[in-house]
């Protein structure tokens, strides 16, 4: 073959693949980009090789030399530093190339006891992940939500080491988890001022290549505003007195089930519900556990499947109360008092799946994912003396990898691989996709939408008919930000893994 011919096959055979991976936002398109790439280079390589007789053998041998002395020269001056975004891009730096400061962190009060006094105006509680009922629903703004003309305060800002965690508020007290060194350290801060009030250390520590270090779960508080429950991503369980600090009593989950941990890491948060805390298993099951909120005491585990990213969500089905648990390999329902299992719907294939489930209506849950996995809406209805789910739709939107998606009458929203989509809940159909934010999280709040994007700022967006508005954005964060936002009345508190900020929002 001529070697204008080939070449121009070459790029078309792995350029068209890699366009359509990247129009499509395709979950593979990172990986995909880079190994299409490198097997045209290597296409190409062996075309220039090959192309005529004569000296064959030595442009193979040059060929494969130029591989080697290429890889090793690769492997000697460029390092990893983890994944740039949530497509698994990587982010590569030259090993000679500086690391960026440590963040500065604030020293914690040898007395650990506080009172930060009254909350400020207009601070309200948010006690556990994605709010009140867990469905990263909210009341519809009592604030200014004209950002150009009454722009947020920035109140205070801080250094916070690693971790995904999210803020969980109480009073005047802002609880969150980050590492520092061979410690998992569940911190606590005056939401008003920023300053620290205490810290509680556990010898934990969990890394892998592509999320980094750190804690993963958002802390749980109490109703009573008393204690704080905390899981580390090596699957540890803190219960700790909110005002100090404390250590009330402590479980290793993985290791009392004798099960493996999650490639990813423990990232679900607790669930507390009328006396016991709740938390998902590991690798093998069970999929949920269930201690005694007041001295750690085990009353219960079910399943016997591997559990997933997802967190508990307390939701009420078919006239009964009950744990909806998304897991490795399903969804399941489950008596809070007891754990025994109501309902099984089957969701094959060992993904990742971190979306919460979203009720979607009387008796329905929207539940969403994404690595090729579809979206399904469910139905949860009497059968007998017990419960049955059924499948109403199966669709290809929205795609949630670490976000989750929210409802409001027979629209749901999503960053769907990164790119915010509005989803007919009716027959699952796609009725816009537009604004890109990448693999942030967000809220809604009534008809608007706060999200907080995964390059480090914050959106209030109202999504119409036709596509998204945008009210107006912040400049909070500089860097990846995958940690969900906290809304304590008109106080928002954001954070990263390397800073948190907090904004009082114009009443």
């Amino acid at each position: 073959m001529r070697p204008l011919r080939y070449t121009v096959l070459v790029l078309l055979g792995t350029g068209v693949p890699a366009a359509w991976l990247l129009a499509t936002d395709h979950v593979a398109r990172s990986v995909g980009c880079l190994a299409l790439g490198l097997l045209a280079t290597l296409l190409l390589g062996f075309g220039w090789a090959l192309r005529r007789r004569g000296r064959r053998r030595m442009r193979l041998a040059l060929l494969v030399l130029g591989g080697i002395l290429f890889i090793g020269a690769f492997r000697l001056l460029v390092r990893y530093e983890g994944s740039a975004d949530g497509t698994a891009l990587p982010r590569l730096a030259w090993r000679w190339q500086a690391r960026p400061p440590a963040p500065d962190i604030p020293a914690f009060p040898e007395q650990q006891a506080s009172d930060p006094g009254p909350p400020p105006a207009g601070m309200a509680d948010m006690k556990r992940f994605l709010g009140p009922a867990g469905d990263a629903v909210l009341p519809a703004p009592t604030w200014r939500t004209d950002w150009a003309s009454h722009p947020p305060r920035e109140v205070w800002r801080r250094g916070v080491g690693p971790g995904w965690s999210g803020i969980v508020v109480a009073g005047r007290r802002a609880v969150t988890q980050e590492q520092h060194g061979a410690q998992e350290w569940v911190t606590c801060y005056d939401a008003a001022t920023g300053e620290p009030l205490w810290r509680f250390a556990d010898s934990a520590r969990f890394s892998e290549p592509l999320g980094g270090e750190g804690p993963r779960a958002t802390p749980a508080i109490d109703e009573a505003g008393q204690r704080v429950f905390a899981c580390g991503a090596t699957g540890r369980l803190h219960c700790l007195d909110l005002s100090s600090g404390r250590q009330i009593w402590s479980r290793d989950i993985l290791a009392e089930t004798g099960s493996d941990n999650l490639t990813y890491g423990k990232s679900s948060s607790p669930l507390l519900h009328d006396g016991r805390v709740i938390v998902t298993g590991g690798a093998g099951g069970p999929v949920l556990l269930a201690y005694a909120q007041v001295d750690g005491h085990p009353l219960w585990q079910s399943g016997d499947e591997s559990s997933s990213y997802s967190t508990p969500a307390l939701r009420r089905l078919a006239g009964r109360d009950q744990i909806v648990s998304v897991n490795g390999g399903s969804v399941t329902g489950h008596d809070p008092a007891t754990g025994h299992r109501l309902w099984r719907h089957p969701w094959p294939g060992e993904y990742p799946r971190a979306g919460q489930p979203a009720p979607a209506g009387t008796n329905r849950l929207l539940v969403t994912a994404s690595y090729g996995q579809k979206s399904r809406l469910l139905e949860i209805h009497a059968d007998g003396d017990g419960l049955a789910c059924r499948e109403l739709w199966v669709s290809s939107v929205p795609r949630t990898k670490f976000s989750s998606a929210t409802v409001r009458g027979d629209r749901a929203w999503a960053l769907d691989e990164g790119t915010l989509v509005a989803v007919d809940l009716r027959d699952g159909e796609r009725l816009w996709r537009r604004g890109h934010h990448g693999y942030g999280q967000h809220l809604q709040l009534g008809e608007l939408l706060l999200i907080q994007a995964e390059a480090g700022h914050v959106e209030l967006i109202r999504p119409g008919e036709d596509g998204p508005e945008s009210l107006g954005s912040l400049a909070a964060l500089a860097s990846k930000t995958w940690n969900p936002p906290c809304l304590a009345g008109r106080w928002l508190l954001v954070r990263n893994d390397r800073e948190m900020v907090c904004y009082e929002l114009a009443q």
